[in-house]
């Protein structure tokens, strides 16, 4: 919501530990206090998502599209496609869907307030 005439604007005091506490809590999740104090009163939680393993889903998917610019390459220049460069590509896709569902399934949150 942009600031403006719409913002009912509150003056609100915290006990020295209780700011340091909030202040922490915000630097730690990269927000502005106030954006941190307003999401938490609104939503009741912050929720972060480790997303370290979107690296491998990247990696997986990097290396199926090296193959298939390999394979059209090949295929463009001799016009034939041999069955291994397919049946390689489908076990790298195989395994990308494998990753991405054990990624997916579980998909950990942590709970922050």
């Amino acid at each position: 919501m942009p600031y403006g005439k719409d913002r009912i604007m509150k003056l609100i005091g915290y006990s020295p530990k209780e700011w340091a506490i909030i202040s922490d809590r915000s630097k730690k999740l990269g927000m502005r206090t106030g954006t941190y104090i307003r999401t938490i009163s609104v939503q009741g939680s912050i929720k972060v998502f480790n997303l370290k393993e979107l690296t491998d889903v990247y990696k997986a998917m990097n290396r199926i599209g090296v193959n298939i610019n390999q394979i059209s390459t090949v295929a463009n220049s001799t016009k034939s496609i041999y069955q291994k460069d397919i049946e390689d590509l489908q076990e790298e896709i195989k395994q990308l869907r494998l990753v991405v569902e054990d990624w997916l399934s579980p998909l950990q949150s942590e709970e922050l307030l």
